[in-house]
């Protein structure tokens, strides 16, 4: 019989750590107990656990999305590059949309992801999320999933994390 429900979000209290119990093992999420870090890696950790049959995740596919910046560079970094550039030409309702595809849900569950290893299996899972979260239709859920992708595909963006001459 399957799990209904993924491992469950414990504390270490003696290392101060969360962890997720996988067949007997602790399995260490980044950060201290409670922080977002930890969060963030837990909610990662969800949405995949639900897409792979309940099962974790062991490998990710290949990055197929155009990465940007440094090797070190942060989707988080990324999606507030784009914010800013969004903010600055978009009219005001538009860049609503924007905000809220990134900060409410690429930021929350892959802020702190190289974007080298952002690829299009974290971009579907990203969309389950959205889906699951019951706030759209899937008109706008396909909306805000192709607002994802215009984020990682503009050109503003890929340079923001270079450095200049």
């Amino acid at each position: 019989m399957t799990k209904t429900r993924p491992p469950k979000y414990s504390i270490d209290k003696g290392k101060k750590k969360a962890y997720v119990r996988i067949d007997g093992k602790k399995n260490y999420l980044p950060g201290k107990s409670n922080s977002p870090e930890s969060r963030e890696a837990y909610a990662r950790f969800e949405i995949e656990w639900w897409e792979n049959s309940r099962r974790p995740v062991t490998e990710r596919v290949p990055a197929t999305l155009p990465t940007t910046g440094t090797a070190d560079t942060t989707v988080k970094e990324v999606a507030l590059a784009f914010l800013r550039y969004a903010e600055a030409t978009k009219t005001a309702s538009n860049f609503t949309h924007y905000r809220i595809a990134t900060m409410d849900f690429l930021v929350e569950h892959y802020g702190s992801t190289p974007v080298a290893d952002f690829n299009v299996g974290c971009l579907h899972l990203l969309r389950t999320a959205i889906i699951k979260s019951r706030r759209f239709c899937r008109k706008q859920v396909n909306d805000y999933t192709r607002r994802i992708v215009t984020l990682f595909t503009c050109p503003l963006v890929r340079r923001s994390g270079e450095t200049e001459p």
